[in-house]
């Protein structure tokens, strides 16, 4: 997952916002097969919050697409049309989930140690 804040620079209005941020995520789903979203806030005319995540066949590639990504807008952001505030990434590897196959996790999101028996 990559999590980037950004402002709108220039931005009078939400649907020069939404103009922006529409054109990123069309270019950045287009290009690199992501899923992206922007996740607000709502009714902001500048600050925008976008989420893109991508499920690769490995950590290695999910790292390269998403490093991929945020070259790409920190190439855009050159442009002067918006400015990257913060940035957050984190890949996690399917070997971090294959020993909680088939097992429920409890009331705080923590799966049983492996090879505990669980009852039904």
């Amino acid at each position: 997952m990559l999590f980037v804040s950004f402002v709108v620079l220039g931005s009078r209005s939400v649907k020069d916002r939404r103009r922006v941020a529409k054109s990123l995520i069309d270019r950045i789903r287009g290009r690199w097969n992501v899923s992206v979203m922007d996740l607000g806030p709502d009714g902001s005319r500048a600050d925008v919050f976008l989420g893109i995540s991508a499920v690769a066949s490995g950590a290695a590639m999910a790292e390269e697409r998403l490093e991929a990504v945020f070259s790409f807008l920190c190439g855009e952001e050159e442009s002067g049309e918006f400015s990257i505030i913060h940035h957050w990434r984190e890949v996690t590897g399917y070997d971090e989930f294959s020993n909680a196959k088939n097992q429920q996790a409890d009331a705080e999101g923590n799966f049983p140690p492996s090879g505990t028996a669980r009852k039904e």
